[in-house]
């Protein structure tokens, strides 16, 4: 496929993410709600020398960095890793990958969304009532949605400005956190020994997902290639450095005992710091942060259908472009309606066992396709080796390999029913490839 096929100037999709908005993309749903919550746990399983898991998992991670800055500096595309599987094995491998990464982006819009009124209670309080609660969640997820549809430059500039609001905070708590630093809160070093940080990467593992989404928006990103390749680094770097300035702040500005066990760690920090103002300062900023991250990921939920629409493998209606916003509009809406169902069946109570199992596997379904999409890379290097850099294609392919690896691990980490509910998934996408097979409806080419 033409890599400057539908792009600005066609009439359709217009380049509106800028090299600001893209590394904001990257960093903004790498960063989380996952960094206010995790540091408590870790305390209470292994204590300072889980400061060892931030640097083995940015260490690793940089692998998938790696690998998704190449894959779209070479194909600046629309669909991200349902792309580059597309070109490397075909329409089958495609839809599945398509469907896959579309469906844990739609389930973690909905959990998102939840995750935001949660810390929107800390304020007001009526939020805890069942009701009041689900109408904010889905006023929260139809309001940034109608961002995304009314412009992706509008919805560019609120990643951009929602990443320096989520930074503020962080660095308001972690500087005095510094400056207070003591070596005796990080005695015991390791209180439950050494071997409590293999449990300790597993669970910092999942908050270091998220560089891949910039390849997603491809043909929308100002500069393409150099700056999809550009954004995939510098935003992995800037959460990695989040990540680790909180991890260090933690570790020498209290002891671990202050923060274990709480639901809110960099909040309870916070209050020990500056009292009662730090600890509102922090819960706005952990808002601030999951508004982002929603933003983001509504963002690149969008492009999957269409994308997949695009090449036939979905809906024809879905490929279509608001003729004034230019913007993928119906396969937004139908992205967040889906969100929303997944919203309805997380606020029945009697079904909330099932929704929380369907986000666990929402997870192993993203790990499938980013898997896929790093063995799309191997063969894509080795079939089309002018699209890469020509330096050191042994070394990129055991960096694939790494990171191969860690989602496998991350994969088995879910739990076996997980995998087996994960691979049952994977039957719907061969269904569809069948019937559209079936009635020729499977468009020829990539």
């Amino acid at each position: 496929m033409n890599q400057n096929l539908k792009t600005e100037g066609t009439g359709r999709l217009v380049r509106g993410i800028g090299p600001v908005a893209a590394i904001s993309l990257v960093a903004g749903n790498i960063v989380g709600s996952g960094v206010y919550v995790i540091p408590a746990s870790l305390a209470t399983i292994a204590g300072p020398v889980s400061i060892f898991a931030w640097i083995i998992c940015a260490a690793a991670f940089l692998s998938l960095a790696v690998v998704f800055a190449d894959l779209g500096g070479a194909f600046p595309v629309t669909g991200g890793p349902q792309a580059f599987v597309g070109r490397a094995f075909g329409k089958h491998a495609e839809l599945q990958t398509a469907f896959l990464y579309w469906f844990s982006c739609v389930s973690c819009n909905a959990a998102m969304a939840i995750s935001a009124v949660g810390y929107l209670a800390v304020f007001f309080p009526a939020l805890n009532a069942q009701w009041p609660a689900f109408s904010v969640a889905q006023a929260l997820l139809w309001g940034f949605t109608i961002i995304n549809i009314i412009g992706v430059k509008l919805g560019a500039r609120v990643q951009a400005a929602a990443m320096i609001l989520k930074v503020l905070p962080l660095l308001f708590l972690s500087v005095p956190l510094l400056a207070r630093a003591r070596i005796s809160n990080a005695i015991p070093f390791a209180p439950h020994g050494c071997g409590a940080l293999l449990p300790s990467i597993s669970m910092v593992a999942w908050l270091f997902l998220g560089s891949e989404s910039v390849t997603v928006p491809g043909e929308e990103v100002v500069g393409a290639g150099r700056t999809i390749r550009r954004a995939a680094y510098l935003g992995f770097t800037i959460a990695s450095a989040l990540y680790f300035l909180i991890a260090v702040s933690l570790m020498f500005g209290l002891p671990a005992r202050a923060i274990a066990g709480s639901a809110s760690p960099l909040a309870v920090a916070a209050e020990n710091v500056f009292g009662s103002v730090g600890r509102t300062l922090v819960s706005l900023g952990a808002l601030v942060s999951i508004l982002g991250a929603l933003n983001g990921w509504l963002l690149v939920t969008g492009r999957l259908p269409f994308a997949a629409a695009r090449n036939g493998l979905a809906p024809a209606a879905f490929a279509g472009v608001h003729p004034r916003f230019a913007t993928p509009a119906l396969s937004l809406f139908f992205s967040s309606l889906v969100a929303a169902l997944f919203l309805a069946l997380s606020y029945n109570r009697t079904l909330l066992q099932a929704y929380n199992e369907v986000a666990m596997i929402s997870t192993a379904t993203a790990l499938i396709a980013i898997g896929a999409a790093c063995i799309a890379y191997v063969a894509l290097l080795k079939r089309e080796p002018s699209r890469f850099s020509p330096h050191r294609r042994s070394m990129k392919i055991l960096i694939t390999l790494i990171g191969l690896t860690i989602v496998c691990f991350m994969i088995i980490g879910t739990g076996f029913r997980i995998v087996i509910w994960s691979l049952v998934s994977m039957l719907i996408p061969m269904i569809c490839y069948i019937w559209l097979k079936r009635h020729r409806r499977i468009v020829v080419g990539f």
